[in-house]
């Protein structure tokens, strides 16, 4: 029961705090991010006057602050430590005291106010100043400018929607990164803003108030605003979130349906061993009866030595519990960590131990407290494994879950191997990214590329060079719906974007089907800025939604610019094959790269070092890092990976509690039978016919729960595999091993005690009685 108790704890944790991110704060519940509705569109980005008007305009906004995610890459250096920062986060003065992030200083108001102000998380802090006082320290970002450290904030919580270990001004964030902030109505920027509502106030009668506000700066939109609770933000997406990965709340469903399934298997584990050896202790009970005991007392005797063990299971539980998060999460990353606890998981995990003592403390009492004296003393066993009843039915409920588990794990890493080795169609294998960590105009982020891509192609282990906004394993880009030549009034595509450079289709080794790629030999190819004219590639999924015979050389517009697609590229899987490939439109826009692309060979094994050599030549002062795009693709499917690894523990866990129950019933039923063996065993019965004897019965009801059960799990997984455009098939044989497993491990469970009841001398088994 403490296995069952824990595991279940350990999940119910872990979901719990999955739904509440950030809820520990002290103003977390009246904390909303803003977003903009424009028909059915949803968008998280802001216009940058908007926080102060709303707090202008209405007193029922406390605060409103304004965040900027920048998921590039700065340079950050202090002396000899240079580390690259991808997580950086620009916000306005007010941001600490918005949401409450305690700093070591404590000036909340005070320490994002200069243009030249950073934060440092205490994990950055140690990194670049180690043991050092950081506050009055200088650090280098970007290569040439410097920031003074204000204050050291601890680091965000694993349940927050906030990750990065620094914190700069927003007024500098055009300073260090290609995003540059719009002060007026015309344009939205890549910023979110959020409000802190009164106490007081209610939000839906806030929303209605607040719905139209927009219209007072922006006459001819037609946009809503909409207030999301910042609680909500990491299981309700309703836009993307750029700090952290949103939970996928299915796989919250699945592990809360694992934590009831291996709640309910120790639950009737529960019950035979405690109706087993009170069976054993019938007649206890009967000379109780005799003597004048009534139902009550009985059964409150019976509860209160239930409702004892079930003490010492939950004492063993929490101590089974400690040993799991001090020990068990550090030596298995992938298990899930639980740093939340609030009164709301105190209530959830008192309810469950209530449930979990409810059906084994009052099945057992009423039963045994009602059961006549008479028929005690005639049959002083209550336990008869022959006969269809309750028993039988545990027993076949424990090891259906426990298949189901077997199925379900078996299934999700079929899947995941399957996305990890499945063909994206560009060379995975022979690609890694180097985070381009500088801004526009500096360093190689300049004029200069050319010259360092011709200088690493001089060895041969390195076949191409290019840039990107992203990875090609990822490019997760908002969506946008362009206009181009001959498109009819009442049709709309929404599609991807990225910005890339000269090589880039060469570099992946993808193939333009129609047209040309981008080329230096034509100038007007790249995006420019004062002419707002520029060159497109689009790729077959974008044709084919667009509905166009002959795509090349018709005009297309989007965000203001426009000019002639001039090629047409294979279609690839540039996100994960969670979803199908999507329309996606290229362009050359110098202010948004972020990575720079490598195709090398990669049997070479000078190939990083020939890298180094010829990065320190250019920009020694920027730190280096290599990502293998192929370890980038399997990052994608972590939350498969993490979903399997927990299944797999907890079906063993589930798995081993069924055993025991098993183990249980094996040892009543031989005591129950012994006599019966004893003169089987007189009467020239082989050893093998009575462990059949004893045996049949367990391999029964396996063998029923295996038909139950593959149903139940072709239907549940079939419905998950859903969730992706490209999926495994589910193979027979995935089914026929999980009920092998199960009929064996129970073989293994019972066959013991078999045999030694079957090798057991028949005069002792006579005796016995």
């Amino acid at each position: 029961m403490a296995l069952g108790l824990v595991s279940a704890g350990i999940i119910l944790g872990y979901v719990h705090q999955e739904f509440n991110y950030d809820s520990n704060t002290p103003h977390s519940r009246k904390i909303y991010q803003v977003i903009g509705k424009d028909g059915e569109q949803l968008n998280s980005y802001s216009y940058a006057p908007l926080a102060e008007a709303l707090k202008s305009n209405f007193p029922e906004v406390k605060e409103a602050t304004r965040i900027g995610f920048f998921y590039g890459y700065l340079a950050c250096s202090a002396g000899e430590n240079k580390f690259n920062e991808n997580q950086a986060i620009f916000a306005d003065p007010n941001f600490f005291s918005q949401f409450s992030f305690p700093l070591e200083k404590g000036d909340e108001e005070q320490c994002l106010q200069s243009p030249n102000a950073v934060v440092l998380s205490e994990r950055a802090a140690r990194k670049y100043f180690g043991d050092k006082n950081p506050i009055g320290e200088h650090l280098q970002i970007g290569g040439n400018h410097e920031f003074t450290v204000t204050d050291v904030y601890n680091n965000f919580k694993n349940n927050s929607n906030f990750r990065g270990d620094i914190v700069l001004p927003l007024k500098s964030i055009a300073k260090l990164t290609q995003i540059w902030v719009d002060p007026s109505w015309k344009y939205e920027s890549d910023i979110f803003t959020f409000v802190r509502l009164a106490d007081n106030t209610n939000v839906d009668d806030f929303s209605r108030k607040a719905g139209n506000f927009l219209s007072k700066y922006i006459p001819d939109h037609n946009y809503e605003l909409l207030f999301q609770p910042l609680t909500s933000i990491h299981v309700d997406r309703m836009t993307a979130w750029e700090s952290t990965p949103q939970a996928n709340v299915r796989y919250l469903y699945i592990l809360v349906a694992v934590a009831i399934i291996i709640l309910l298997i120790s639950t009737a584990n529960f019950l035979f061993l405690y109706i087993g050896t009170m069976s054993q202790r019938s007649a206890d009970t009967s000379i109780k009866k005799v003597c004048g005991a009534s139902k009550t007392i009985l059964f409150k005797e019976h509860l209160q030595e239930v409702s004892f063990m079930m003490l010492i299971s939950l004492g063993l539980a929490i101590l089974l519990f400690l040993f799991y998060r001090g020990y068990l999460t550090n030596v298995f990353p992938l298990l899930p960590n639980i740093n939340l606890f609030d009164g709301k998981l105190a209530i959830i995990l008192l309810i469950t131990v209530f449930l979990a003592t409810l059906l084994p403390a009052i099945y057992p009492s009423v039963i045994l407290a009602s059961q006549k004296p008479a028929r005690i003393f005639r049959n002083p066993g209550i336990f008869i494994p022959g006969k269809f009843k309750l028993i039988n039915l545990l027993v076949i409920g424990q090891f259906l879950l426990s298949i189901m588990l077997l199925i379900s794990t078996f299934i999700i890493h079929k899947q995941t191997s399957f996305l990890e080795n499945q063909k994206t169609g560009y060379a995975k294998d022979e690609l890694l990214t180097i985070p381009l960590n500088m801004h526009v105009g500096e360093g190689i982020y300049s004029d200069k590329f050319g010259v360092f891509a011709d200088e690493l192609k001089k060895y041969p282990g390195i076949k191409n060079v290019t840039m990107a906004f992203s990875s090609p394993a990822s490019a997760e880009t908002g969506e946008d719906a362009p206009n181009w030549e001959g498109k009819p009034k009442d049709k709309e595509v929404k599609m991807n974007w990225a910005s890339v450079s000269y090589n880039y289709f060469k570099t992946l080794g993808v193939k333009i089907v129609q047209g040309r790629s981008f080329s230096p030999n034509f100038p007007s190819d790249a995006t420019d800025f004062d002419t707002r004219k520029s060159a497109f590639i689009l790729n077959q999924s974008a044709v084919k939604a667009m509905d166009i015979a002959n795509p090349i050389g018709k005009e297309f517009e989007v965000w203001g610019f426009e000019g002639p697609i001039i090629g047409v590229v294979k279609n690839y899987n540039f996100r994960s094959l969670r979803s199908d490939i999507t329309p996606m439109f290229y362009q050359m826009n110098p202010f948004y790269m972020n990575e720079i692309i490598v195709r090398i060979n990669p049997s070479d094994p000078g190939v990083l070092s020939e890298l180094k050599t010829v990065w320190d030549k250019f920009v020694p002062q920027y730190p280096l890092e290599f990502k293998f795009v192929d370890d980038q693709i399997k990052a994608l499917y972590q939350p498969e990976k993490n979903l399997a690894g927990t299944l797999n523990l907890f079906a063993i866990m589930a798995i081993l509690i069924a055993c025991m129950g098993l183990f249980t019933l094996t040892v009543l039923s031989v005591l129950q039978r012994t006599k019966e063996i004893g003169i089987r065993k007189v009467n020239g019965a082989k050893v093998s016919e009575v462990m059949a004897m004893l045996n049949k019965d367990f391999v029964k009801w396996v063998g029923i729960a295996f038909v139950i059960a593959t149903p139940i799990a072709w239907f549940a997984m079939n419905k998950w595999l859903e969730n992706f455009a490209y999926k495994t098939s589910l193979s027979w044989w995935i089914f026929a091993l999980a009920g092998i497993l199960a009929l064996g491990i129970a073989l293994l469970t019972v066959s013991w005690q078999s045999w030694k009841a079957a090798t057991r001398n028949p005069v002792e088994a006579l005796r016995y009685e």
